[in-house]
């Protein structure tokens, strides 16, 4: 395995786990601040994206490149949460409303899922054509 292979999958398992820690420590946050329902169910999703991340930056450490997997997991999960932050900022969703703030927090858990989703295409990329050269 070649320095840059090495490289991206270092940075994208220390963006997943960083990525986790960021949404454990949101839903931290957003059980302090209340406890009503809506705020309740977005603590429950920071919670399960938090969850989510962490396996799959294990498996990363774990699995090196023996499968691509983590990284497509770990980007469609991106593609997902980004998703889904968009569209709760432009149409009101039945549980939690139109939400019109915009952190440093939100746009930190986006720049590491962007990275994720770029590092992931490039590494899956650099892997596929790396397969197709060794079998010529």
């Amino acid at each position: 395995m070649d320095r840059l292979t090495s490289g991206l999958i270092a940075l994208i398992t220390l963006l997943a786990l960083s990525n986790s820690g960021l949404y454990f420590f949101v839903a931290y946050s957003q059980m302090q601040e209340s406890a009503d329902g809506p705020s309740q169910i977005e603590t429950m999703l920071f919670a399960t994206a938090a969850i989510s991340y962490l396996p799959l930056g294990i498996w990363m450490i774990k699995n090196r490149l023996h499968s691509r997997a983590p990284y497509v997991i770990a980007s469609l999960l991106s593609v997902a949460l980004v998703g889904l932050y968009v569209i709760s900022r432009t149409v009101s969703l039945p549980v939690v409303g139109l939400q019109e703030d915009i952190g440093v927090i939100d746009l930190s858990a986006k720049a590491l899922q962007g990275g994720i989703i770029a590092l992931s295409i490039v590494l899956v990329l650099k892997w596929n054509k790396a397969k197709i050269q060794h079998s010529l």
